[in-house]
């Protein structure tokens, strides 16, 4: 008996027949997930919005604070910060300002020369040579009679200063001094004695310093009313 050889293509071919005609088995569909609910948030309610706001900027309310009174509160609090923002903006453009026209003045203007630095000897003068304006009363019952004397005040640096000086009525409508001079009528004593009776009848003498001088500080003149008086002060000799 000869057995039949078969081509290989007709013994694929069978194979694949039989593939195809076996039932393909399908797959189960998945299960759908079930569904689950998500919890429903709570959204904040406006006036708590505007509450948290309001504590981030620092205003204070009550609990039961109005939506309209708490929003005035944070836009009164907002103009507030706007206008003390707008204040130091102004302050701190006002010294540049200032110094920048400082410098284009500086730059452009005259140059002002420094102040010239006194020396002792002028310190001294302006100090010491100052008029005063006095009314004297000489207190000493032994210069009663005297119109006057010449005073002279002296030292290393502004040197000798002469100058005569009445008492009395003369004197009554101010005479000038210097101030070197007004200090020495000031200072000036003499002593003063007195005699009196003690108890057992006897004279005692009683001795004591005590101001030569009784001087009233007056105000001083117009220039008009001090020309007027070193002329009269001259012509009368009383100037040297």
């Amino acid at each position: 008996m000869t057995t039949e050889v078969k081509s290989t293509d007709n013994l694929f071919a069978g194979i694949a027949k039989t593939v195809a005609a076996a039932p393909v088995a399908e797959a189960p569909a998945a299960a759908p997930a079930p569904e689950t609910e998500e919890p429903a948030v709570a959204q904040p309610s406006h006036l708590d919005v505007l509450k948290q706001r309001a504590a981030l900027m620092g205003i204070k309310h009550s609990n039961n604070i109005s939506v309209a009174a708490l929003k005035a509160k944070i836009e009164a609090k907002l103009a507030g910060e706007e206008e003390a923002a707008s204040a130091d903006e102004s302050q701190d453009e006002a010294p540049a300002a200032e110094q920048d026209a400082a410098t284009a003045s500086a730059a452009t203007g005259p140059k002002i020369a420094p102040k010239k630095v006194q020396t002792l000897r002028e310190f001294m003068h302006e100090r010491e040579m100052k008029l005063i304006r006095l009314r004297i009363t000489n207190l000493d019952p032994k210069k009663a009679s005297l119109p006057g004397e010449i005073f002279t005040f002296a030292n290393e640096v502004l040197g000798g200063v002469r100058k005569y000086v009445p008492y009395g009525e003369v004197t009554d409508n101010g005479y000038h001094v210097p101030f070197c001079i007004y200090k020495q009528l000031r200072d000036r004593e003499f002593l003063s004695i007195k005699i009196r009776k003690g108890n057992n009848g006897r004279e005692v003498v009683e001795t004591s310093w005590v101001r030569e001088f009784a001087l009233e500080i007056l105000p001083p003149l117009t220039e008009v009313e001090l020309a007027r008086l070193a002329a009269s002060q001259a012509a009368a000799g009383g100037l040297e």
